[in-house]
């Protein structure tokens, strides 16, 4: 007989009475051997079936409590409490209102950081799986990165017994396909092609449709493809089963095409995975690289894993590991760099770390990969601050409103006391109130979060879906356990004031009126409008930062800058396309480069020539000689390319960052030479120093750059990666959108004369530069949302106070109008015990806010200043939205008829 999951059996024996559990645990258990086909389903059947027991009637006594089957009692309360909300409509409405805007922001942030923090969570074997860092090896070496050379893995399989297995997965960057039985014409631009090594699926769990995972990589032409993207090449009718077999086409970086036979259907990679794949090819495919490749510990283009075996310590593995890097390198820094592994590392750790898979994702260092998305954990921490901030806010709104109505309630509390209530059973009362208030709000929530999920997963680029936790009883158990905790630290200041209350007093209506508690509920407004005014004055200046990172100069006009991809899968000569390009009159410029701004991100090892000089880390972008028009960069020193002198494709410009970096003066600059750190160290000379410019995100500060000469074939990287044309557009040609989209179809038309089987892919340098903001901002946008929401709360929990108020106050505003005092003096009157309290809270969020934006700020290689106005704007805003809040009561309790509230006197 297989057995039930124990925490539920546990939890039934632990509450159920001991006169049903026999007969009722048989059919439970009856039940569950039913189900034991499908194992999920029965076990979480089961916790249902509990989950339903859980009621009256079958649950025992409990010493010490009062009997939770005694109907008369729990019937009693639950009427008296409908009674209360239905008769107080005002302090229902808004405590309903704060309640849900609360608790549907806290289940909304709570569901976005559980998919964050579940990354990768399908894996069977994920808690043995550890991917291999290292420091960054090509700059700051206090930096790791996520990449390694293929040896690594190669040690470590002859090194460390304690792994299971190794594997690894490379990235074939951007390829073109087509399916072999197609038009060619009809091709597919691929940026998720990786090679991976016949065991990765012994380490990941990625689910197959057709295919088997032991084979499918196993021969050098095999390819496996995503469900999505067989439907994608062959058709939305294409069966799994029947495209076994079929053969795709990639084109390789010499523009040859070579067949892969697809070998396996891959279920589509769900979006909680930081690898993403449309397409994997067999590393076996890539062998004459692999085996040819000089450079094993220093092509840092794979990302490694390792499957430990069970029992492994860990961190005495990674301890040991240290010893790869001194015995396994020393012959490729030697080959390629001229160096010893002592001169290489310059005193710096080469350091290997093994990174759970359950914190690739999540823990944000590594900052990026090449195979997918890395996560933030800074979201994290601000998204689960605010949803917890705005939570409490709710809650006090609710011990605020309940402690302000006390007078409404004395009576009843008094006339219950002297009928024999004890203390504890008021108590009770009142925490159930609580209780069924936060339930309604969570049953409220859950539909506001239902309803508004899918614009959020479009806002937070997410796919969570509410069914999957509706389906799972351990949301319900958590949903139930958050009602009571809420309930009971909600309402327990609450009722513990209510019940105090003498009943002899209560009876007399000797009960202090207005404040009673003046400084707790004071303190909990200001705490409000604190938190409120701090988020609003945050972001104020997100919004600022990100307006300053778009406008920041970068050293060049950014816009009007077409750029024209996959130029080098029309080989390497494509003067021809240039010359038509040339010949449009709406093109003002144009030039050619293997990388764009903001991404250039290939580097290499430099050092000044013909002297004993230190090795410097250089970013490299290979140009033509127009280029640097296109980009309208001024020369501080030398000159450009030219194409007359046959020469210049070994010559070289550098930034003014990279002069200084070499150690140089700007003026004695030209004429002198650079060498490269490796190989041969060929020099070259410089001809000139352009002024410096952001080529990667401007988040990043400058970094040194050099431009060397699209023919320059003496550098290693010769004819490959990824080459451009970047036009200028003349803005006298292009007048309306209609005229720019007649030019990109004339473009296309010139890329399929040149060659049809060439995708045609274009982009904006500016939009380009504003994508590198994405992340931030939808993180502000996200903010602004919260941060209007806990503002709304804030002003629900002002204006219930101001209507209590008001209330409590109407005698004494009936006499200050019979007296002589005016409208508005009676408004001032009344809003001014409100208003300081803003103020204070004012004086409070400001030190806050200016404390969490700076630290953000440093982020930020282009940061705002943080000037004095946006909190004068911010702080006045605050004030302004309460004013509104409390004037309707003030105005209203002003213009009230003395007679109406003096006539009982």
């Amino acid at each position: 007989m297989k057995q039930p999951p124990k925490y539920p059996i546990r939890f039934f024996r632990w509450f159920c009475h001991p006169d049903y559990v026999e007969d009722i645990e048989g059919d439970l258990l009856e039940r569950f051997e039913k189900r034991t086909n499908e194992k999920k389903a029965a076990r979480r059947l089961f916790a249902l079936d509990v989950l339903r027991l859980f009621r009256p009637g079958i649950i025992k006594n409990f010493e010490g409590t009062t009997k939770l089957n005694n109907y008369g009692m729990f019937k009693s309360m639950i009427k008296m409490a409908w009674r209360n909300a239905i008769r107080q409509k005002q302090f229902t409405v808004l405590n309903l209102l704060g309640l849900t805007i609360g608790i549907s922001t806290c289940i909304m942030i709570g569901l976005y950081i559980h998919d964050e923090m579940t990354f990768d969570a399908f894996h069977e074997k994920g808690d043995r799986i550890y991917r291999v860092n290292q420091p960054y090896i090509w700059g700051d070496w206090n930096k790791m990165m996520a990449s390694t050379g293929p040896n690594v893995a190669t040690a470590l399989r002859e090194d460390a017994p304690e792994f299971e297995t190794i594997t690894r997965i490379l990235s074939l960057g951007s390829l073109t396909a087509i399916a072999s039985d197609g038009n060619r014409s009809n091709a597919f631009k691929e940026d998720r092609i990786y090679a991976a090594e016949e065991n990765f699926f012994e380490v990941f769990s990625f689910g197959f449709k057709a295919g088997s995972p032991k084979s499918a990589l196993k021969d050098p032409q095999n390819i496996l493809i995503t469900e999505k993207t067989m439907k994608r090449y062959f058709g939305e009718e294409a069966n799994p089963e029947e495209t076994i077999g079929k053969s795709i086409e990639v084109k390789q970086y010499d523009n040859s095409w070579k067949t892969f036979s697809i070998n396996g259907i891959l279920a589509d990679v769900l979006a909680r995975s930081h690898i993403q794949f449309d397409m994997l090819v067999s590393l076996k495919s890539e062998s004459d690289m692999m085996q040819a490749h000089g450079w094993k510990w220093i092509w840092t283009a794979f990302n490694t894993y390792g499957l430990v075996k069970e029992g492994t310590n860990v961190a005495a593995l990674e301890k040991d590991i240290q010893a790869i890097p001194p015995k396994w390198a020393p012959p490729t820094t030697e080959r390629i760099f001229n160096q010893t592994f002592e001169e290489f590392t310059d005193g710096n750790p080469w350091k290997l770390q093994l990174q759970p898979l359950s914190e690739v994702y999540i823990a944000g260092s590594p900052s990026g990969h090449a195979f997918g998305p890395t996560g933030n954990p800074l979201f994290i921490k601000i998204f689960g601050a605010i949803g917890l901030l705005v939570l409490a806010l709710s809650a006090i709104n609710f011990m605020n409103l309940s402690t302000a109505r006390a007078t409404n309630r004395s009576k009843e509390v008094g006339v219950r006391k002297v009928l024999g209530s004890e203390r504890k059973t008021i108590v009770k009362q009142f925490i159930l109130e609580s209780v069924l208030f936060v339930l309604i709000g969570t049953m409220l929530a859950l539909i506001v979060v239902n309803l508004t999920l899918n614009p959020f997963n479009h806002l937070a680029d997410k796919e969570i879906d509410l069914s999957i936790y509706l389906s799972n009883p351990i949301f319900y158990l958590t949903i139930g356990a958050f009602i009571l905790v809420l309930g009971l630290m909600a309402g327990s200041y609450p009722a513990l004031y209510l019940s105090s209350f003498r009943p002899i007093e209560s009876l007399k209506g000797k009960i202090k009126t207005g404040f009673k508690g003046r400084n707790i509920r004071n303190g909990l407004v200001v705490f409000q409008f604190t938190i409120s005014i701090a988020l609003i004055i945050t972001t104020f200046f997100v919004q600022k930062q990100l307006t300053y990172a778009s406008n920041v100069d970068i050293g060049f006009a950014k816009e009007n800058i077409l750029q024209l991809h996959n130029v080098e899968e029309l080989g390497f000569e494509t003067e021809a396309l240039k010359n038509r390009l040339l010949s449009n009159s709406k093109f003002a410029k144009v030039g050619k480069s293997f990388g764009v701004p903001p991404f250039v991100h290939s580097g290499d090892r430099y050092k000044a020539a013909g002297q004993e000089t230190r090795v410097v880390q250089l970013n490299n972008l290979r140009i033509d000689e127009d280029y640097l028009e296109v980009l309208g960069l001024n020369f501080l020193a030398g000159r450009n390319f030219d194409s007359n002198r046959e020469s210049d494709k070994y010559k070289v410009i550098l930034n003014k960052e990279a002069v200084i970096t070499l150690g140089w003066r700007l003026e004695e600059t030209v004429g002198k030479s650079v060498a490269l750190a490796s190989g041969g160290e060929e020099e070259h000379e410089v001809i000139g120093v352009v002024e410096d410019f952001n080529f990667n995100s401007v988040k990043q500060e400058i970094a040194p750059l050099i431009l060397i000469h699209h023919y320059n074939d003496i550098v290693w990287d010769y004819g490959a990666g990824r080459s451009f044309y970047s036009m200028r557009l003349n803005s006298e040609a292009i007048n309306t959108t209609n005229d720019l989209n007649q030019l990109l179809i004339s473009l296309e038309e010139e890329m399929k004369q040149v060659d049809p089987t060439v995708p045609f892919e274009y982009s904006f340098m500016d939009q380009e530069f504003e994508a590198t903001f994405r992340s931030e901002r939808k993180m502000a946008t996200i903010l602004n949302v919260f941060t209007i929401m806990a503002m709304i709360i804030a002003c629900l929990g002002l204006f219930g106070l101001a209507a209590f108020s008001a209330e409590q106050r109407t005698k004494e505003l009936g006499i200050r109008k019979v007296l002589g005092a005016s409208i508005s003096e009676l408004a001032i009157t009344f809003s001014k015990e409100f208003t300081w309290l803003v103020f204070l809270a004012i004086l409070l969020a400001c030190p806050i806010a200016w404390y969490f934006v700076s630290k953000w700020l440093q982020g930020f290689a282009y940061s705002t200043p943080i000037e004095i106005w946006v909190f004068i704007a911010a702080t006045v805003a605050a004030m302004l939205i309460a004013i509104v809040t409390i004037s309707f009561q003030s105005l209203r309790s002003a213009n009230r008829n003395p007679v109406e509230t003096l006539k009982d006197e």
